[in-house]
């Protein structure tokens, strides 16, 4: 089989008398990355891999009308939603039904297909790195046992679980708390802690139940971001297979440091403090351990998907370049992309909404409380309370700086925005007078898909009203937070 002359010469579809190329048993996939999947609770249907993955156009055909045996049946699923990310990704048998040109399956044929063979936009779905479609199956990549039976109601219970755990803290802590002004400081130190926490879990079980409910939760589009089959999609293009886990030292990064901080708090504890091990101390630790690395991973899928996205609208320019004129084809290919990218785009602005105004009242509130111990008796007199007071102070600075440090680097900044506005500037800088009504086509669709953003906004004004509220608790009990019957050590 004559290969292509250079890395581009078969973006989506190859030539009819080239076999399309499939990847081989070993360059499956490397378990790091089936292993994420499982401890962050992502895997939901039994199938990761369809048979066939179909564009919406393609798509569209098929809800309408069948023909079997000649005989035109009635429209089928005129009660599903036609939503391009229920139908690539939640819906059950998503890429499992036959293709519409697939004419060995029970003779079945759908007389809206205008000629045979493969769609271009359909192949384009099973990039590779190089824009070469390379179809896979479950097999081949690696997936085994790790999403085996049941493995979609394991997920749900270990998130209902979780879930449960935190909520039971909090109303434990809110209990004590709540009601009395002068720990005001204490309780908003310890929920901003909980709500990133928190994230994750409530999120995550977001994603089940529009996977569950798909087109009864129409506002959860951002959910299928944490899907199982939206990741192994996007992650195709990293090279998985021969380069095995992308972004290796961000990764070790977003593994290490919640451990070691997860160390320093436990050393807190038991060692600086003098209360000595003891079973709910550990317990804690371990727990802590556990979230914390569980938010750590959901940074690193951010930034898997923030260098998967920037390789495809590479790929989607290459095929432009390539394909130039041709509306249908790059049309389909453009919003196949931009629909799955404005998915993590939600995702993200969503995890922003919630993380910035718990970064911005833990840092204003660090520092109300940082000042207001130099103002404490029981504390400056004490050698051992302030000694715990200065590990705990260096503990929540240095959670609250790799958390936010951490995010940054996963985005590349603070929004995601930029990724798809380089790629409108690298087509504007291909367009050409001989095909104008092509460009000026595409870019009333790309004006259309840009949607303006208002999480900016609100995520200002709840920063503002956090700095408001630390810079005015007055007259606040910081004593309570270097006692050591209590556990309040593990939750600044």
């Amino acid at each position: 089989m004559d290969k292509p002359t250079d890395d581009t010469a078969w973006i989506s579809c190859p030539p009819e008398d080239v076999e399309v190329p499939r990847r081989s048993e070993n360059q499956k996939w490397t378990p790091s990355f089936w292993a994420i999947l499982k401890f962050m609770c992502l895997f939901y249907h039994r199938v990761v891999v369809p048979r066939q993955r179909v564009c919406f156009s393609c798509s569209v055909d098929r809800f309408r009308k069948r023909s079997h045996a000649g005989v035109v049946e009635r429209p089928e699923r005129y009660d599903a939603e036609l939503d391009p990310l229920l139908v690539a990704h939640e819906y059950p048998d998503a890429g499992n039904e036959p293709h519409l040109w697939d004419v060995e399956s029970r003779g079945e044929m759908s007389p809206l297909v205008a000629q045979p063979g493969p769609c271009p936009v359909c192949d384009a779905l099973w990039w590779n790195r190089d824009g070469v479609t390379e179809r896979y199956t479950e097999r081949e990549i690696g997936v085994g046992r790790w999403n085996h039976r049941g493995s979609g109601a394991l997920s749900s219970l270990l998130l209902l679980g979780a879930l449960t755990l935190i909520t039971f803290d909090i109303v434990n802590f809110m209990g004590q708390l709540w009601g009395q002004p002068d720990l005001i400081l204490k309780l908003m130190k310890k929920m901003t802690l909980y709500i990133v926490l928190l994230l994750y879990p409530l999120l995550s079980l977001c994603s089940k139940l529009r996977s569950l409910l798909t087109s009864r939760t129409p506002s959860f589009q951002w959910a299928s971001a944490l899907n199982a089959r939206y990741l192994v999609k996007q992650a195709q293009v990293l090279d998985i297979g021969n380069k095995g886990l992308p972004q290796k030292l961000f990764f070790l990064f977003c593994m290490t440091t919640p451990l070691l901080t997860a160390v320093y708090r436990f050393l807190i504890f038991t060692v600086i403090s003098g209360c000595g091990f003891r079973t709910t101390t550990i317990l804690a630790s371990i727990v802590g351990i556990i979230f914390n690395q569980a938010f750590g991973l959901y940074l690193y899928l951010f930034r898997l998907l923030r260098v998967s996205f920037q390789r495809q609208f590479n790929l989607l320019t290459l095929y432009f370049r390539d394909h130039e004129g041709e509306e249908r084809r790059c049309r389909g290919a453009f919003f196949s992309t931009v629909v799955d990218f404005h998915c993590f785009k939600g995702l993200v602005n969503l995890s922003i909404f919630v993380m910035f105004p718990a970064f911005v009242f833990a840092i204003s509130s660090n520092l109300t409380y940082q000042y207001m111990l130099a103002n404490s008796p029981c504390i400056i007199q004490n050698p051992l309370n302030m000694n715990i007071s200065h590990h705990n102070l260096r503990l929540a600075w240095s959670e609250i700086l790799l958390s936010l440090g951490s995010y940054l680097v996963a985005i590349g900044g603070i929004q995601v925005d930029y990724v798809f506005n380089n790629f409108v500037t690298n087509l504007l800088h291909l367009r050409s007078s001989k095909h104008r009504i092509f460009w000026n086509t595409l870019i009333k669709d790309i004006n259309h898909v840009t949607q303006d953003s208002y999480f900016y906004l609100v995520t200002i004004i709840f920063s503002f009203i956090s700095i408001f509220l630390a810079f005015n608790f007055s007259s606040q009990d910081v004593t309570d937070l270097v006692v050591c019957n209590t556990t309040s050590l593990i939750c600044v």
